[in-house]
Formats: structure tokens, sequence, C-alpha cells
């Protein structure tokens, strides 16, 4: 709890014109020795409509959410100081899961990256990521800022998703769910996964004339490991073959 007292003001100093990180939920990240490494710190939740029209509050014609996850790693994480973990760097992995309708090549639990990547990890490009001292993306569309502001983490990712009523199942509710893994890179020997978040949102059936609801945000929940259904989305994935050099043990 220590750690964590003292990390969430230096949170709130990196900020631009008053845009502040707004924390919903701190998570820790240990490695598989329960060692420390850090923190993984997930922004409040924001809505919006097919990425326009983005607000803290959610409107009758939301249809997706967002969110600023970031990693934190305490002394024991540095990559030149203790370096507990012997990483070289850190990535975040992330896995998608929902019961709406797909569009061709996609599943129903997947890696979430499109489907041209090479490797699995969510920061990099085209998607929307960060590394130490950084302004958020250039898009602001979907996202609840009018400007870019400054952000300052190891490694942070901003994300958007959403799902119209046109991938919606007639009848059941519209379900979305994400779990983020931090990763520890290393140029020799295996990568290794560190801890996780779960977090999605839900969109309520209501009517064939009214259709779904504004989402309702899922509650984050931490993990100290990742789940076995985001092992077998990596394992099974036929995007990247990551799974032959990856350590999970």
């Amino acid at each position: 709890m220590k750690l964590i007292t003292i990390a969430i003001p230096l949170l709130f100093s990196f900020a631009c014109n008053a845009n502040l990180l707004e924390v919903s939920k701190v998570c820790p990240v240990t490695n598989t020795q329960d060692e420390q490494l850090g923190i993984l710190v997930l922004s409040e939740f924001w809505f919006h409509s097919g990425r326009q029209d983005a607000s803290y509050i959610a409107s009758d014609n939301a249809t997706g959410i967002g969110v600023e996850i970031h990693f934190f790693n305490n002394r024991s994480g540095h990559l030149t100081n203790r370096n507990l973990g012997r990483c070289d760097k850190y990535r975040m992995l992330q896995v998608r899961s929902t019961n709406s309708l797909l569009n061709s090549g996609e599943w129903p639990i997947q890696v979430d990256i499109p489907a041209y990547f090479e490797q699995p990890f969510y920061d990099s490009l085209p998607l929307e990521f960060g590394y130490n001292t950084h302004l958020t993306p250039i898009d602001s569309t979907d996202k609840p800022w009018l400007s870019r502001v400054s952000r300052a983490s190891t490694v942070g990712i901003y994300d958007t998703p959403y799902v119209s009523d046109a991938y919606g199942i007639e009848g059941e509710d519209i379900k979305v769910e994400f779990e983020t893994c931090i990763v520890c890179q290393r140029h020799q020997g295996y990568d290794q996964l560190l801890s996780c978040a779960t977090w999605g949102y839900q969109r309520d059936y209501l009517n064939e004339e009214t259709g779904w609801t504004e989402p309702d945000i899922i509650p984050v929940n931490c993990r100290v490991n990742a789940s076995k259904s985001f092992q077998k989305a990596l394992e099974n994935s036929t995007v990247v073959e990551y799974r032959y050099w990856l350590d999970w043990r």
C-alpha cells in the first residue's frame, strides 16, 4: 500500500491545461516471484457515439467507451535500476471477448490487434499509445478533452471500443470485455507475462423499437496472472506466432 500512496499524487502532477488523469483503478504488477515491479492504472471511463461526442457522461446514443491504461514501474522494476524482472522493455498485450456479431476473420475471443500485425503488442502503430513523457493521441474526436494533453508513464495505451446496434444480436445484451496485461520483454531469453486488469462494458437490450441502451461499465478487476482464456487466445492466434517464444512459466 505504501507504493500506491506515493504513486497516486504523481499521476495527478502530469497534467496540462487542467486535464488531469482521473484514476478509476490501480492494480499492482508483480512477476512470478511475487516481486512488485510497478502499478497498472486505469483512468475514469468515458463514453462516445461511434467515436464521436466523447464525454464522461453517457448520452442516449452512446455506443462505446474509452479509457487510458498506464503502467508505472517502481524502483524494483526500473529498467536501469534494480530491474528485478530482468526486462529490456515493458509492453501491453490485450485480449478482447464479445458476444456481438463479428466481421470476417474475427473471433469471439482474440488478441486485440489488427490482422496484419506481426507482434501481438497493443503499443504499436497505428494503435494509440505512448512511452515516458508523451502527449495524448492526435485524434481527440473520441476523447473527452479538446486538445492534446501531457501524460507521463512507462507505457500507456488509449482505447475507445464500441459496438453499434447493427452488430447486436436481437434479444441479447451486447457484452464486450478486455483483459490487458503487462509483458516483460527481453532481448535475450523468453518474454514473461506479468499482472493484468480486466474491464469492459455492456449494452442492455430493451426491445425491437428501441434497440440497446448506452454502455454500462463492467467493474475493473485486478489479476495477478493472465487468465486461461487470455493464454488460449494468444496461443490460438493465427495472426502472430508468439507462443513459441513466450515463457508462460
